[in-house]
This record gives C-alpha cells, structure tokens and sequence, in this order.
C-alpha cells in the first residue's frame, strides 16, 4: 500500500467519522489518554510480484517474533570481546532500516537546538517576550536605589546573577564584596556552576546557564527577599516579565522543585507585603521522575552502595508504582520520558497483540531506554534539580520467499508519544513568543544556527515521528492511533512520507553523523562526596531477527490477475528477516568530578571500551 493509497484510505474514514481539527494553539493540547484508540481503518495489505505471480499478504493474522543473538566477538586470547563502541552513528547506520536509535539521535541533536535556541531567545526577547536580560536589568537598577541594608542574600543572589550573564550591572559598593563572595562560593561548586551540554557552544549560552543556575540559589533572610518582593510587585512590566519565564520553563522542562516568590508578589499587590525566611528561590529547578524519586527514597537517609537510580526507576514502571502519564502542569521533559516508557513496559502497547519479543529484546529496548533518557536529560540539565542528595531436489514449482518487512523497529507507541511532545512544545513556544516569532527563530547546532526556522522544523519533526507510527502501525498490520495522532488524518499520508524521505536519507543526515557522548548528574552523595551521574559513552550495533510468530494470510493471483489455488502457484517459503539495530551504551556511575562533553569524548577516546571508560572515571 503506497502513501497515496494510505491518504485516501484515512480521508474517507475522516469523513465517515467527523473527525476534529487539531488543538488552537492559544489552548493547551488536552492530557494524552492513558490508553490510545486506532482509527478504524481497513486492514493494511502487502503486495509481491515474483515469478510472474502476485501475491497479496493480509496482515490481519500476522505476528512477529522478534530476538536479539547473544554477542559472540572474542578477543585476541579466545575471550568474549565487548561490544565495540562507535562515538556516532554514521558507522552503524544502514539504508532500508530504520532503527529506533536513529530516530532518538535525530532527536536529540533537534531538542538540543531548540533549547538552545530558545534559551536565548528567553535571555534577549523575542516577539511577545521581553526576556530575562531586560528584566535583571531594570530589576538590579531598582535593587540599586533601594536603602542599604539589604543583606542577607536575594539582592547578592540577583547581582551576582546579572554579572554572570554579562549584563554589567552597577552593583552598590556597600554590596559588591558580599555579591563577589556569592559568585566565588557558586564557582567554587561545579556540580552548580560548570557548563554542561549544549552549554558550551559559546560564551554567550555559557553565561546563561551560570546565570540561571545562580538564580536557582535559595533565598535566606526576610529582608533581603522582601526588597526583591516589593521591586517586582511595585512595577507591573517588571513581574509580568518575571511570570512569562517562570510559566516557559515550567512547560519548557516541568514545573518547579521549590517556591517562587509569585505567591508574596501577589500578596503585595493585595497591600499584605511579605516574605520567607529560606526556602525561596528566585527560578526554582524543575522537578522530574528521577529526582522526585531519590528525594522519596532517600532524602534524610545513606543511600546504598549498590542503588541504581535508573534499574529502580524501571522496577518501579513496570510495577506502575511510577506512572509517567503527564499531567494537566506537566512540562515538555515529562512528555519526553512518557514517549520512554513504552520502551520497558512492551507488553502493555496497543502493537504487543502483533509482537512476540524474546527476553534478548525486550533488554535491547531496556538498554534503549536507559541510553535516551541520559540524553534527554542532559538536554533540560541547566533547569532541573539535581538533589544532593537439505540436499533434495528442487521442485518444479516456482519458490517465493516471504519474509517479514518491517521500515523500522516496530515501537509504535514510542514514535506516537514522541510526536506528541512536539506537538506540545510548539504550543509552549507560540504561547510564549508567538507564532511571528518562531517563524523568525532557528535551531542551533555546534556549528551555528540552521536555515529552516524552528517553526517549519518542529512542524517537520512531528511529521516525521508521526509518520514513523504511521509506517510501523502499516507494516505490522495495525491501524494508526487516533489520540496519539491528534486527529490529523488528512496528514498521515503525508507523515509516512516524510519518514520514508528519512529512511532513505539517513546516511547524509548531518543530525545523525554527531557525537552525543556525555555525562549527566542525577544526584549528589553528600556522604560519599561523589556525585551520581549517568554516563552515555556511544553506540553499538546487532542483529535483530524477525521472523512470523503467526504467518499473514496470501492469495495468489496469476499474471491476467485472477486467483490461483495452492496447487497451482508457486511454493511459498516464509523465511527470517536480520536487519542490524543501533543501541546506546549506557552506564550509571559515581564520579568525583563532572566533565563536560568535551573531557568526556577525550576520556572515551582514550580507554575505547565501557570497562576501561569506567575503571578511570575515578
């Protein structure tokens, strides 16, 4: 069945059904459900034509058996060998296969650019936006005619904020020794103040995130917040533009980890001035599964030696003791980790009724999960909270061999929740900037800003992993989700091209060609004086074989295109595909001090295996 089959297919069950228009963007996407609904659709069917026959597979009845090989390189002493590990995809990457690595790497280098992009655009302004620069500035000029006296520590905190972003503020001689001591205490402090990620692209994100990261600092003493309280309060520009931020960075990443001072600045403006005495941050950190899940576990407690935050997250998903569903406040890095989640409960997906996994691939995937969510992770890293916490002869018939076809590794609910992300984000953004402003707005790479807009390329990204849905749904006999797909299904056709335009081009794909090896902090062991970190140290590649569990159903037809009986047409063999699947090497560990992507790769570079990169991480 072809895209364009596909299209006319989907419009006439669009008519049947009436279907909605996809969500204004001036109203939050609703909540995705819980459980998804298929478009009912025909049945997909596949079609051959071999040895002057055409055979049509209905794919009804078909159910593949998917299963990973054991590993069986040896080293030079007769040894198993560890997997070799490529620090990109360019080596692994295949033509007329699309593995879900591809997808999640194409991914990660997007979101990378997006936040970067974005997190200037909230630094500067952009259309509707007035940004943080003018906001700490016209709010340290106010500091600055205010009564001396403003000690302990919010003014220091938002001075000290100001310089690091390199606005220059004039800071008051009476404070400027409390405001330096502030900045020699965070820089003193790496897990706080060392740039991370995309971070380190240039001079101008790496005053960002130190910025930002300093306004996380908890505000201690009344006086002091009380000062920052009745500036923001008195100004109404000055604490609209304080809202707008603190509104897209909790859907940018999630909601916040701690208080903001919205709740006292409200107060004010009611006449009953006020202010806390800790527990108060200017940007608080956003919260997030993992660091919710640590704080819970053990928060006034020793953590164990043997505590591995990501396998105990797994446990507790697989159990639903951990419910990824996003909520009504949920921010964009939630939806993220929900696309994860189908990933290690694979039985619970709409596509399990069509799938036989194998042990070895259901721990593939796991492996999947714990390598995306490390990057995804470090993506958000500058806002979330980090707590420290035979021989026969052959017959004269005619032999066709069918074996299963699949464009793709057939996660299906993953690519759905994923465009669903995108979907989300780019409501987030044209809420905060506008929709002018992000047709005027382009996504960073290393190398500079790319040419298409981030508007067009949001709109693309969700295409593509919409079409991927699309393609695996087809391929494996399943109609497409109608939640996951909002409703667009005049475009679904489309999507479906745009991921076979991907699969075919997936070898110039600049995304896919660059290094995403890092380390990203999850905890700080206030004990061990280590701080936990996950480590992404590249990728490998294996087969994954995929045979019928359950065969489709086949009816021949001759060369005047009329039916032949089982007699008369040709012997039909159902045989293995082995298409070779990039996976992530992940790993989980204790370091002493955090490197930033360019120390990690040079580390990487040096020891080549994961137990190498491991044992002199210390």
């Amino acid at each position: 069945m072809n895209t364009n089959t596909l299209v006319t297919i989907l419009l006439v069950v669009c008519t049947a059904t009436g279907c909605a228009e996809p969500p204004a963007t001036d109203k939050a996407p609703a909540t995705p459900p819980a459980t998804d609904t298929a478009l009912a659709t025909p049945v997909p069917v596949r079609e051959i034509e071999a040895e002057g026959f055409r055979l049509r597979l209905d794919l009804g009845p078909q159910v593949l058996r998917l299963s990973v090989p054991e590993h069986t390189e040896f080293d030079d002493e007769g040894g198993r060998a560890e997997a070799p590990i490529s620090p990109t995809l360019a080596a692994l990457r295949t033509r007329g296969f699309v593995s879900a690595s591809m997808l999640a790497q194409k991914a990660k280098q997007f979101d990378d650019g997006l936040y970067a992009a974005v997190d200037l655009a909230a630094q500067q302004g952009a259309g509707s936006f007035e940004g943080k620069a003018a906001l700490l500035r016209r709010l340290t000029v106010a500091l600055n005619s205010q009564p001396e006296g403003l000690s302990p520590n919010a003014p220091h905190v938002v001075f000290a904020a100001a310089r690091l972003g390199q606005l220059k503020p004039q800071i008051p001689a009476a404070l400027e020794p409390d405001v330096q001591a502030t900045i020699d205490r965070f820089q003193k402090n790496e897990r706080r103040s060392k740039p991370i990620g995309f971070y380190t692209w240039s001079d101008q994100l790496a005053a960002v995130f130190q910025q930002d990261r300093m306004l996380q600092t908890e505000l201690k003493g009344k006086a002091g917040t009380e000062a920052v309280i009745r500036t923001l309060a008195a100004d109404p520009e000055l604490q609209a533009a304080y809202e707008s931020y603190l509104e897209l960075v909790s859907r940018l990443t999630n909601p916040p980890a701690g208080a903001d001072l919205r709740p006292w600045i409200a107060a004010a403006n009611d006449g009953k001035p006020d202010a806390p005495e800790k527990d108060v941050h200017f940007f608080p950190p956003s919260k997030s599964h993992e660091t919710d899940l640590v704080s819970k576990l053990y928060g006034d407690r020793s953590i164990p030696e043997d505590f591995d935050l990501m396998n105990e997250m797994i446990r507790r998903i697989r159990s639903g003791e951990l419910d990824l569903q996003p909520k009504k406040e949920s921010g964009w890095y939630d939806y993220q980790t929900w696309s994860l989640g189908s990933l290690v409960t694979p039985e619970k997906t709409r596509e399990a009724r069509k799938l036989v996994l194998d042990e070895s691939y259901k721990q593939q995937l796991v492996q999947l999960f714990k390598g995306i969510l490390a990057l995804t992770r470090e993506t958000h890293i500058k806002q979330l909270e980090i707590p420290e916490d035979g021989d026969e002869p052959l017959p004269e018939r005619p032999i066709v061999f069918i074996a299963p076809k699949l464009t793709g590794e057939p996660l299906a609910t993953f690519y759905a929740r994923r465009s669903w992300s995108y979907h989300f984000v780019r409501w987030v953004l044209e809420r905060s900037f506008g929709t002018e402003a992000l047709h005027k707005m382009h996504r960073l790479t290393p190398d500079g800003p790319v040419q298409e807009s981030l508007h067009d390329e949001l709109a693309a990204m969700e295409s593509l992993f919409r079409g991927a849905h699309v393609t695996v749904c087809r391929e494996l006999g399943l109609p497409p989700s109608l939640e996951y797909t909002q409703h667009r299904v005049e475009q679904l056709g489309q999507d479906a091209a745009a991921f076979e335009n991907f699969s075919t081009k997936v070898a110039t794909d600049p995304d896919l060609g660059r290094d995403a090896r890092m380390m990203v902090p999850v905890f700080y062991d206030i004990e061990r004086r280590k701080t936990k970190v996950w480590a992404f140290l590249g990728w490998s590649s294996r087969p994954v074989e995929i045979e019928f569990a359950r065969r489709p159903a086949v009816t021949v037809f001759d060369a005047n295109q009329k039916p032949v009986s089982e007699d008369e047409g040709p012997i039909l063999i159902f045989e293995t595909a082995r298409k070779p699947i990039a996976y992530p090497i992940m790993a989980e560990v204790y370091v002493k001090d955090i490197l930033n992507r360019e120390e990690f790769r040079q580390h990487c570079d040096k020891y080549r295996t994961r137990t190498q990169i491991l044992q002199n991480l210390e």
